[in-house]
């Protein structure tokens, strides 16, 4: 209750109506009509009269600036149904089209073709309109926070708030965690006491890019934070309840809200490999039947996110992102959604983004939109190095720490615009167990990094967002 009152606080303003990006809403508006494309960014700022509850003033707060002039689509999804003169239809992306060299003409097919395609010598229609059946429209970001709107998207359309439903995952996500740690040190797993465990929650929820994250609303917050809510529902099944089943589901509908988080599968694959520190010798039928139960419904829910991408985007592993602005995103076109060429980016963003200082003029403190890193925003957690208890547990929560972190330090996006690194909200929880399991002591040096990360994260909850001369 406190932390929600705590977040409730800090959105303060954002709490009147929904924020400007409201893709999960329109997704769960797609999802009660029976589909899986939706024709919003196809709208001008002037919604259709016959519109849905709170659609026209949706489409206002994303579409047009404070002063009126028009800003566009934000991360959409779309590619381009062309219906050429042989009566072929194709379907997909002119990735160079704003290029005027030959590239101009090259055509990206769904189904992986390559095309050279004039569009006044080629194509009947389909080249440059918007309409249905020229022009498919989707909501790229992964499903499941949509599917958990719906029934609130029944009953207040598109006038659901996203702030509110964020803000309640946000303060739900700090008795989760508590609940974990509480659960490690009931099961032997960690030693840590009350005390302890208060403080690294407190850390999480004031003193980490979650409190930024969790008072704002937003597709790309929503997503992080309900993706944290499944991902700690997911080791809580796993560690302390012993329900893998249970574990499997949930981190399969984390998979379903923060693609990287599958990757911590390789947690329950360590503790059942590696029982003692080393390769299992006995008991082989038993750890295959336990990992089973773990990836049956992970699987399942995994099969379900697929089809769900070939149906819209004609591949399983296709979710969607790599048509954000038609394809035509430089970085996306040129090196792929995932590539080491991001890595210094990204692992600047991750660790040692400073902010900057400057006396020259007002605001003296500036910080960059790519995000402060983790040693400026929670120095505390890196001190997860001098754990001196390293069992099993502890090395499955950093290898899968690790592996959920590789994808997001390999991304195209290092998470601009933000405060801090937001991506860290998905192998966060894995860091704060490790630290738990890990044991290294609490002392005053400790507390006093930790009320820095408070400081520090309460600027930016109360600043990003709202004051961006402080931003660059």
């Amino acid at each position: 209750v406190l932390t929600f009152a705590t977040y409730a606080l800090f959105a303060f303003d954002r709490l009147k109506a929904p924020s400007p990006h409201f893709h999960f809403v329109d997704l769960a508006h797609s999802f009660w009509a029976g589909r899986l494309d939706t024709d919003t960014p196809r709208l001008n700022p002037k919604a259709p009269p016959d519109s849905p509850h709170g659609f026209a003033d949706a489409i206002v707060r994303h579409a047009l600036n404070p002063d009126g002039s028009h800003r566009g689509w934000n991360d959409w999804a779309s590619y381009r149904v062309l219906t050429m003169k042989t009566g072929e239809v194709l379907r997909g992306v002119f990735p160079w089209r704003d290029q005027k060299d030959g590239r101009q003409k090259e055509f990206h097919s769904l189904d992986g073709q390559l095309y050279s395609i004039d569009c006044t010598r080629d194509v009947k229609s389909g080249c440059w309109g918007n309409r249905p059946g020229e022009m498919m429209y989707y909501v790229s970001f992964p499903p499941w926070p949509a599917v958990l709107m719906m029934p609130l998207v029944k009953i207040w359309g598109y006038a659901t708030s996203d702030v509110w439903f964020t803000v309640f995952f946000g303060a739900l996500n700090g008795a989760l965690l508590y609940l974990l740690l509480d659960g490690l040190a009931r099961r032997g797993l960690s030693a840590r006491s009350r005390r302890d465990n208060l403080w690294l929650t407190t850390l999480f929820l004031v003193g980490s890019v979650h409190f930024f994250s969790a008072v704002r609303g937003e597709v790309w917050f929503t997503g992080l934070i309900v993706g944290v809510t499944m991902n700690l529902l997911s080791l809580i099944a796993l560690l302390v309840g012993q329900q893998r089943a249970l574990a499997g589901l949930c981190l399969g509908l984390a998979f379903g809200t923060r693609t990287p988080i599958l990757f911590a599968a390789v947690l329950p694959a360590v503790l059942e490999l590696f029982p003692e520190g080393r390769l299992r010798r006995t008991g082989w039928g038993g750890a295959i039947g336990r990992l089973a139960a773990f990836g049956v419904p992970l699987a399942a829910v995994l099969g379900a996110l697929m089809a769900y991408n070939l149906v819209r985007f004609g591949s399983p592993m296709e979710f969607g992102h790599t048509f954000l602005q038609e394809g035509m995103r430089p970085a996306i076109r040129e090196h792929g959604l995932m590539s080491g060429w991001f890595l210094p980016a990204n692992l600047s963003a991750a660790l040692t983004n400073p902010p900057v200082i400057t006396f020259e003029s007002w605001p003296y403190l500036r910080i960059t939109k790519h995000g402060l890193g983790l040693l400026f925003t929670s120095p505390a957690l890196l001190f997860v190095l001098g754990s001196t208890r390293k069992d099993t547990v502890f090395w499955g929560l950093i290898a899968a720490l690790a592996a959920v972190a590789v994808p997001g330090l390999l991304y195209q996006n290092t998470g601009w615009e933000q405060f801090g690194y937001r991506f860290g909200l998905d192998w966060m929880p894995f860091l704060l167990a490790a630290f738990a399991v890990g044991g290294r002591p609490i002392t005053r040096g400790l507390i006093a990094l930790i009320l820095f990360g408070i400081v520090v994260n309460t600027l930016g909850a109360g600043t990003f967002g709202r004051y961006w001369p402080m931003y660059y």
